[in-house]
């Protein structure tokens, strides 16, 4: 069933998206585990550091973050600057790709005046802490009652090595399934408030036609089974033998093939991962699979309008598997080398509990339950809520379950695999490879990268 993809402009503001795509959390690291890619990186890092070091300005935080500051991070330090209006705080924004996060990891390592920052992905969580380039953590958490949930190793929200904090989760974010109800309507499905595998695939089917997919890609339907370290088998090897990896790809080609989901060609070349948004709004496809940080596209009418409602359901389970791929996510940090600790780790608790209903306004859950339910659904959909959104569906996914997100404890080697998964999975949607061969590349990889990495 090809089509053609119509071309979709990309409006003002939105690269914002590849900026907040929710990446993996690293709870827990051991050193030992990131020795060779912490070590690889940082001497990278360093060997593009000049003398950098200027005056310190001992009056102004220096705070760097991947979300612009419109959406969120502004309100948030208006609101600390009324409570504090001795300080100043400056806002540099970057844009979290690898050339953004290189230039945060040049500026901390070359002596540039930063005091607080953000990491948003593994590969340079693991980096950041295991160089020393963030600060310990483990006393502001320990003397702040409201931080005390981030002690939690069963369910962790912070980056722990040994006795040291160095990173804490500022978001939750649940993924869940946005529908347009123009389109889900037109084809007389019920919004569905649970639905498993088979019945979410039927829904995709169902609602694409001839000029439009059912929607973009298919969730992580490893991750939804297997839930934490499911890249990892229990016996310390790689686990992508096992049958939902395969099944995952293979289902994803068949409905490429089909065309209820978009041509991998086109994700490819139009660099629709970044640009989602967009094609849900034009009706190139009717499902979208997402975090909050995308609902912020669908209350603005200027720079995203659209007449249609968005509905909100669940991701759909797996014999049974309801593992969410959302993230706690978004972590703050303090530099390690910077001169203003004290205001620094006030500026952090502020901003995981006073300032949390700020970054709500983007998208961003907070991570520590310091917001009422009805509060922080108002402020995810904005004032004009009724006009863009399904309310009650949104209040029931969200608010009245509990997401189950993952929470990883290993990531032996996780960017290498990251890289090899990735590689085999683009030519395999790209219908060059087959699933089985796909497979069988990624687990001999990987299970050299996890043997390689856990000698170092």
């Amino acid at each position: 069933m090809a089509r053609p993809l119509p071309a979709v402009p990309s409006p003002p503001g939105a690269d914002r998206a590849a900026a907040h795509a929710p990446r993996s959390p690293l709870p827990s690291l051991s050193r030992r585990r990131f020795g060779g890619m912490i070590g690889a990186a940082a001497a990278a890092t360093l060997a593009g550091c000049g003398s950098t070091s200027t005056a310190v300005d001992m009056d102004t935080l220096q705070v760097w973050g991947g979300v612009p500051p419109e959406n969120g991070p502004q309100q948030l330090i208006d609101r600390y600057l009324e409570k504090h209006p001795d300080r100043s705080v400056r806002y540099t924004r970057f844009v979290n790709d690898d050339r953004g996060n290189l230039k945060v990891n040049t500026a901390l390592q070359g002596g540039v005046d930063i005091d607080v920052f953000f990491t948003y992905d593994s590969a340079n969580l693991a980096l950041r802490a295991g160089s020393g380039m963030a600060a310990d953590l483990s006393d502001l958490v320990r003397s702040t009652p409201a931080l005390a949930p981030f002690l939690d190793t069963d369910e962790p929200k912070a980056l722990v090595d040994g006795d040291r904090i160095t990173a804490l989760a500022t978001t939750k974010e649940p993924n869940l399934v946005l529908l347009r109800e123009d389109l889900r309507e037109e084809a007389g499905i019920a919004l569905p408030q649970a639905w498993d595998l088979a019945e979410y695939l039927e829904t995709v089917r169902a609602l694409a036609r001839p000029d439009r997919y059912g929607t973009y890609m298919l969730p992580d339907l490893p991750r939804i089974e297997l839930g934490p370290n499911f890249w990892y088998a229990t016996d310390g090897g790689s686990n992508f033998e096992h049958p939902a990896f395969l099944h995952h790809l293979a289902l994803s080609a068949e409905m490429i093939r089909e065309g209820s989901i978009f041509p991998w060609t086109q994700v490819m070349a139009r660099h629709i991962e970044a640009y989602q948004q967009n094609y849900f709004i034009a009706g190139d496809f009717a499902i979208w699979g997402t975090a909050p940080f995308s609902l912020r596209f669908l209350q603005d009418p200027e720079e995203y309008p659209h007449e249609f409602l968005t509905s909100c359901a669940p991701m759909p389970t797996i014999d049974g598997a309801d593992w969410n791929s959302g993230v706690f996510g978004n972590y703050i940090q303090v530099s390690a080398r910077s001169p203003k600790q004290e205001l620094a780790r006030e500026f952090v608790a502020f901003w995981l509990t006073e300032g949390a209903l700020d970054m709500a306004l983007g998208g961003k859950i907070p991570a520590l339950d310091v917001v009422e339910p009805d509060v922080l659904l108002e402020a995810l959909l904005g004032e004009q809520r009724e006009e863009f959104f399904d309310v009650e569906s949104f209040r029931r996914t969200l608010f009245a379950t509990d997401p189950r997100l993952f929470v990883d404890t290993d990531l032996t080697a996780v960017a290498e695999i990251t890289q090899t998964y990735e590689q085999q999975r683009d030519v395999c949607w790209l219908l060059e490879r087959t699933p089985e061969a796909a497979v069988a590349t990624i687990h001999a990889d990987a299970d050299a990268l996890i043997d390689r990495f856990r000698e170092d």
